[in-house]
């Protein structure tokens, strides 16, 4: 078998393109600004009557009746001469709010289509509006990098002169404030990621993705070198290559950088639930709302993190309430309740899907490596689930009592509220946990609420019988807050059934087609199998896709060996075959 690995880092300005305002007065008037500031656009190939452009060669597409309502990007008003020059150049100018910093532009023209601007001007302004740096280009594809490291830069103009084919229109469908780059074969030293899933999603993993790449490029001591512009979140794209087939091993995000020598840099990363850690929720009170309503308000809030919701969820309810509380845990809150493993591997997209009941293959003992253990786990005896019945009370509790000055506040609760009033402000916004105020007049602000008394319930599945020499180990959840008497039962013995998967199976192996949450049976010890959830990849890319494998479930007798009878043939003799 032969693998490769390829690792994407994007040497980008994180925020510059949400904090970017593009404008140009040269445009269609179908076009929308605002999609210059997306993230990897995708516009398709749309035929034209540019001459020579509608190649019939059923790659295009035809032109959408309401372009305005379509992925577009920039589309230029002039069009090129007979020597595809503009007679009037379009300029396209990008203010920001604040500083930033970065290696160059890249451009994404008309992808695919083999048109794009082949001259063009970049001038790099700072706040005071003073020029930083002002730069000819000549690209020379429809995706190009246009290098030039500029720090604390405030305004980009761009002039665009030329197309590469007469009469086009400048298509634009993207511009990165940075620069991709690619580490394959001998520059990467070293890549592992690690991936993982709770059947329960009692915790929400977070996967991550280390490696270390030998380049100069981020000599920590240069201070005009790469390392300058590194930042936490930059998007790392890993592909391993095994036999020539590229697999997505998945997107992190830049959390730590480091350099050992001016040769060397290491990277640790983590996926998108790391990021969800790393933002907060206001939360919430909820009585029968669809799951789907509340996990859609987490990831919104969390930056419109993409999701797949298995369809199996779509009408599942949830009563109760969420604190305060990271993305990562407002997100699990709503998965332990109603029974969805969160997973965030091999892509850019949280799925949270039911746990599998079916097998979907096997690890035979040839894809097996020394090392392996089988641990049995601890004999749970019983779950115990506290329920969580939250009503309103007419009980009112004072929040803030003192003076303010003239401004906005916002008030956070430490139990949750409703019915809120206020004196001396005025409430702008506000939850079951929050309350955001404007003081007009500098004075007494006096803000009170109404409480919600939690009417908790017990909810117990117990093993029936206790085995000889074993001891009552009963295992309680209370702090679900999200679960109530509507789905506590099922909880408890959703918990209860997990538990009594009992059997590890831990070791190294070559990966085939293994994922975690996929139910696998794994060869194991004395002609038995261990068939269960894969829990845990520790995959070691740069090392013939490798990983330690963690699988826990049951013990199950392996399949009987076909006995296979040969006969040989004594003497010449005639067979008859009747239909």
């Amino acid at each position: 078998m032969s693998t490769g690995v390829e690792i994407s880092y994007g040497l980008f300005d994180v925020t510059a393109k949400s904090d970017s305002t593009p404008a140009i007065t040269d445009k269609q008037s179908f076009v929308n600004m605002g999609q210059l500031k997306e993230t990897d656009l995708q516009v398709e190939k749309y035929g034209t009557l540019e001459p020579n452009q509608f190649v019939l060669d059923g790659t295009f597409q035809l032109f959408p009746d309401e372009p305005e309502h379509t992925n577009i990007g920039l589309w230029s008003l002039s069009m090129t001469d007979s020597a595809g020059t503009f007679a009037v150049p379009p300029v396209l100018t990008v203010n920001f709010a604040g500083n930033h910093s970065s290696m160059g532009l890249t451009f994404f023209f008309a992808v695919g289509a083999g048109d794009f601007c082949n001259s063009l001007n970049i001038k790099w302004y700072d706040g005071a509006d003073t020029l930083l740096l002002d730069q000819d280009y000549t690209p020379d594809s429809d995706r190009y990098f246009a290098e030039g490291q500029v720090e604390n830069y405030r305004k980009v103009v761009i002039t665009f002169y030329s197309t590469n084919r007469p009469y086009r229109y400048l298509k634009l469908a993207e511009i990165k404030y940075g620069v991709l780059k690619i580490f394959t074969g001998e520059s990467i030293l070293s890549a592992n990621v690690l991936e993982e899933i709770d059947p329960l999603s009692a915790e929400l993993s977070i996967n991550t993705l280390d490696f270390k790449v030998h380049t100069s490029d981020f000599a920590i001591l240069n201070p005009q070198g790469a390392w300058s512009l590194l930042q936490r979140k930059q998007q790392v794209d890993v592909v391993e290559i095994v036999d020539g087939v590229r697999r997505d091993m998945g997107t992190y995000y830049l959390e730590e950088p480091e350099s050992d020598s001016d040769r060397t840099t290491s990277m640790s990363c983590i996926d998108l639930i790391g990021i969800m850690d790393q933002t907060s929720f206001r939360g919430g009170m909820y009585t029968n709302v669809l799951a789907s309503t509340v996990i859609d308000s987490i990831m919104t809030s969390a930056g419109g993190i993409e999701y797949d919701l298995d369809s199996s969820f779509a009408v599942v309810t949830v009563s109760g309430y969420i604190p305060i509380c990271t993305h990562r845990e407002a997100l699990q809150q709503v998965a332990f309740a109603i029974g969805a493993i969160v997973d965030c591997t091999r892509g850019n997209v949280v799925k949270l899907y039911p746990t599998p009941t079916a097998s979907s293959g096997s690890i035979p003992y040839a894809r097996k490596m020394s090392g392996h253990t089988l641990k049995l786990k601890a004999l749970v005896t019983g779950v115990e689930v506290t329920a969580h019945n939250y009503t309103a009370t007419t009980e009112t509790q004072e929040l803030l009592n003192e003076a303010r000055a003239v401004g906005t506040y916002e008030i956070t609760f430490d139990s949750p509220m409703h019915s809120l009033a206020v004196t001396g402000a005025t409430i702008t916004e506000s939850g079951a946990n929050y309350a955001k105020i404007t003081v007009a007049t500098a004075g007494t602000v006096v803000l009170t609420g109404k409480t919600y008394n939690d009417a908790m319930q017990l909810f117990s599945t117990y093993r029936a019988e206790l085995p000889a020499g074993e001891k009552t180990n009963v295992l309680k959840i209370e702090e679900a807050t999200l679960v109530s008497n509507s789905n506590a039962q099922g909880v408890a013995d959703r918990v209860y059934e997990y538990y009594q998967n009992r059997y590890q199976g831990e070791g190294p192996i070559v990966l085939d087609d293994e994922e975690p949450g996929q139910m696998k049976v794994m060869d194991s010890l004395n002609s038995r199998q261990v068939e269960g959830i894969i829990e845990a990849l520790d995959i070691d890319l740069a090392g013939g896709f490798r990983a330690n494998a963690r699988i826990v479930g049951k013990a199950v007798e392996m399949p009987p060996v076909p006995v296979t009878t040969t006969y040989f043939l004594t003497e010449a003799m005639t067979i008859e075959v009747i239909d």
